[in-house]
């Protein structure tokens, strides 16, 4: 064995180590548009009656609390009024669907303050929302829907930190291997 066999070796691991602490903090990819989102629904009550909901979408480009995405297909029904838009029409199935999706796989949450409660659904979507069927009924005056929707229920937060290990190993290769193409 060479007498600067550790010297050598400290020079090759020196740069190699400085390459992946740099490959970790920048990004190489180029921005190509926000495709993932975190969303929320919030249903109020107080004394046993709805009072309010709320559906927040949030930008989620690097977020990690997904557990896995998979495809959703919901249906509904929403009420029409005469000479209503198409894209307000769109965006009303669209809301509804997402609505649908969150009660029935999203992760709960219950806050409860004197006589007041707080549901929340949360989860992660990839965009665009699919319109599959959309169905007008002229004597009910609605539309009857079928939207698919590629979604994810959040983790529980007892796994956030195992996920978020995760999901840094998996950005650090990424940027590593993009470097040689």
């Amino acid at each position: 064995m060479p007498k600067n066999y550790k010297r050598r070796l400290l020079y090759v691991l020196i740069p190699f180590l400085f390459f992946i602490i740099i490959s970790t903090s920048t990004s190489i990819q180029a921005n190509e548009g926000i495709s993932t989102y975190y969303i929320r629904y919030d249903v109020q009550s107080s004394r046993n009656k709805i009072i309010n909901d709320n559906l927040l979408m949030i930008p989620a480009k690097n977020d990690f609390r997904a557990e896995k995405f998979s495809q959703f297909f919901t249906t509904g029904v929403i009420s029409a009024t005469p000479g209503e838009p198409e894209p307000l029409i769109d965006k009303r199935i669209k809301e509804n669907s997402l609505k649908t999706i969150l009660v029935e796989s999203g992760l709960k949450s219950v806050k409860i303050k004197d006589n007041d409660t707080v549901i929340s659904y949360e989860g992660i979507i990839n965009t665009p929302l699919h319109i599959i069927q959309k169905t007008y009924n002229e004597a009910q005056n609605n539309f009857s829907y079928k939207v698919n929707v590629e979604f994810s229920p959040l983790a529980f937060p007892d796994r956030w930190e195992t996920l978020h290990l995760k999901y840094k190993f998996k950005k650090m290769f990424s940027n590593f291997f993009e470097l040689f193409k």
